[in-house]
């Protein structure tokens, strides 16, 4: 060896001894001691990774098994109409993703109506509110009805004596008395607006 090499190696030495003596690079060192097992074994997944990928590539049906459901997606994909469409969806999702929100927050009010149960119990509400309501029009349908008859099977006439004595009746009066409280409250209505 020469006189330089020898030097050379020397002075590489004091500078590593020199770095060696800070605590914060000797403690460095000791942690990458520590951690060369973990290392080793990441550079061996990497390599087994890299054969794979290599195997992969030179072989020309795998390569096509990975390739193609690329190449179609991409013939599909790049069309001018798909993309046009995917354009304008991206442009409504957070209306679409409000709409889901709101789904997402209805779903369970729905899942109860549409049991059985419920339904039924809704039916059954429904029949008891609606028997008075379709009792009554029934009733009033048969008033009419019978009232109209009535009229039609009358050949009388109706003189001005006979209106006046019809006003007396009290069915009468209040009807005439709920068409004038009508006719107020409707005018009072009317000059508001």
């Amino acid at each position: 060896m020469t006189k330089t090499l020898q030097e050379e190696r020397l002075q590489t030495s004091a500078v590593l001894l020199e770095e060696l003596s800070n605590p914060e690079v000797l403690q460095a060192l000791v942690t990458l001691i520590h951690k060369l097992p973990e290392l080793n074994n990441a550079v061996l997944k990497m390599e087994q990774g890299i054969d794979m990928v290599t195997k992969i590539v030179v072989d020309p049906d795998v390569m096509d098994q990975f390739t193609e459901p690329v190449n179609q997606f991409a013939k599909i994909a790049l069309k001018q109409d798909n993309l046009q469409a995917l354009g304008a969806i991206m442009e409504k999702m957070p209306r679409i993703a409000k709409t889901v929100e709101l789904l997402d927050q209805i779903s369970p009010f729905v899942e109860f109506i549409s049991k059985r149960e419920t339904l039924a119990s809704f039916a059954e509400v429904l029949e008891l509110i609606s028997d008075p309501v379709t009792y009554r029009i029934q009733e009033g349908m048969s008033l009419v009805k019978e009232a109209q008859h009535r009229a039609e099977q009358d050949s009388s006439t109706i003189s001005v004596f006979g209106v006046l004595k019809l006003l007396k009746d009290p069915a009468v009066q209040n009807g005439l008395k709920f068409i004038h409280a009508f006719l107020e409250i409707w005018q009072e209505r009317k000059m508001v607006k």
